[in-house]
């Protein structure tokens, strides 16, 4: 008989209810730190109790978006005395941590996670953890080790205008007597480029791009006039800008064949 051990998460940070917090941007797994310890029940009274626990075994359970891919020492210098056996889509694994597990012993070891199965989606994580043992041990429930996901999106956005430099000049028009393209000056474009160096996003409504620009002067009177909003999306997504371009339905002049809007 012994005082069982548990598990935790390691260094993870834990929100205002206790709960781990993991952050989740682009890495490809993540380490749950496994402390289990056979120690006296009462350590002011340790000859009470406290014996080697024969066939000493660990279960643990994975969610599918976090499913089992390795073992790994808590001491990178020295091999570990643990040996894990996974089920084979990794929702299960069986850590042996002795036969016996000596009294007053104290193992810990990493339990290798693939994040693979994380997505936008995916809120919180659960891995339950269950001690056995042949020898007498009374009190051996499951432990549960829960976090709280945040997805964080290492997105970054570079633009440039094309040309970098416009003048104005000509005729000033009020808005009611504008009715063409050709009529609201000189054209420039603004090319945006938003990469994502993390993870890929399942779909692009995932994230979205708010873009503010100079659009009128002062007294009301427009400044830039927006005549086209394109937004390149992969095949067989549907993506769209809100609000819509052209406000004045503008007579839009075809692009030449080659040019590009």
């Amino acid at each position: 008989r012994g005082r069982p051990g548990g598990a935790h998460s390691g260094s993870a940070p834990r929100g205002a209810d206790g709960t781990a917090v993991f952050a989740m941007s682009d890495q490809k797994d993540v380490a749950l730190e496994i402390h289990v310890t056979n120690l006296p029940s009462d350590p002011a009274e340790p000859q009470r109790d406290g014996d080697d626990a024969h066939e000493a075994l660990l279960t643990a359970t994975f969610p599918p978006e976090l499913p089992y891919s390795a073992l790994r020492p808590y001491d990178g210098r020295a091999p570990s005395p643990v040996v894990c056996l996974a089920n084979q889509n990794g929702s299960q694994v069986e850590c042996e941590l002795g036969n016996p597990m000596k009294r007053g012993a104290q193992v810990r070891f990493f339990l290798i996670l693939s994040t693979l199965g994380i997505t936008i989606q995916t809120t919180d994580l659960a891995v339950e953890l269950a001690l056995s043992t042949i020898s007498e041990q009374p009190g051996l429930e499951p432990v549960v080790a829960r976090a709280r996901v945040i997805i964080e999106l290492p997105l970054s956005v570079t633009g440039v205008a094309v040309p970098p430099r416009l003048f104005f000049g000509g005729v000033v028009r009020g808005e009611s007597a504008v009715r063409r393209e050709s009529q609201v000056g000189s054209a420039v474009r603004f090319e945006v480029t938003v990469s994502n160096r993390g993870q890929s996003l399942k779909t692009l409504g995932s994230a979205f791009l708010t873009l503010l620009w100079p659009h009128e002067i002062g007294s009301g009177k427009w400044l830039l006039y927006p005549l086209h909003l394109e937004l390149a999306a992969p095949p067989g997504q549907r993506a769209a800008c809100s609000p819509p371009a052209n406000p004045l339905r503008l007579a839009l002049v075809p692009p030449r064949e080659g040019t590009p809007r």
